[in-house]
């Protein structure tokens, strides 16, 4: 007597996973297309005139960036580290803040560490 296997699929596993960015303005919706090289003067803000190492990859396609900028200087990066070193590379200084029933309160204000202020397109 032959029995026969039946393979049931277990809907744990999906067979798709949808990869699409739900912001297109986002810097991971970028595509090597979008990234154009800007030409801009970085600073930073946190310990003046010491450098600073800028590593990332921050789409899919891009090659790995990585740079030591110095203070004061003017330099020529894709758009999307640009964006990055403006948006995400800060820090939130520590509160001893507590509302009325004694809770701590988190410190809404979040310190940038760098800024690249550009100044046009490569």
């Amino acid at each position: 007597m032959a029995a026969t296997i039946i393979k049931e699929k277990t809907p744990l596993i999906h067979s798709k996973i949808n990869k699409t960015p739900v912001n297109t303005d986002s810097i991971e919706a970028m595509t090597p297309d979008k990234d154009k090289k800007v030409y801009g003067k970085f600073l930073n803000i946190e310990y003046p005139g010491q450098t600073a190492k800028i590593c990332c990859r921050l789409y899919r396609g891009m090659p790995y960036f990585q740079m030591t900028m110095v203070d004061g200087e003017t330099y020529t990066i894709p758009l999307s580290v640009a964006r990055f070193i403006n948006e995400r590379i800060h820090y939130e200084p520590h509160h001893f803040m507590r509302d009325e029933k004694g809770n701590e309160i988190k410190g809404q204000k979040s310190m940038p560490r760098y800024k690249f202020i550009i100044e046009g397109n490569a």
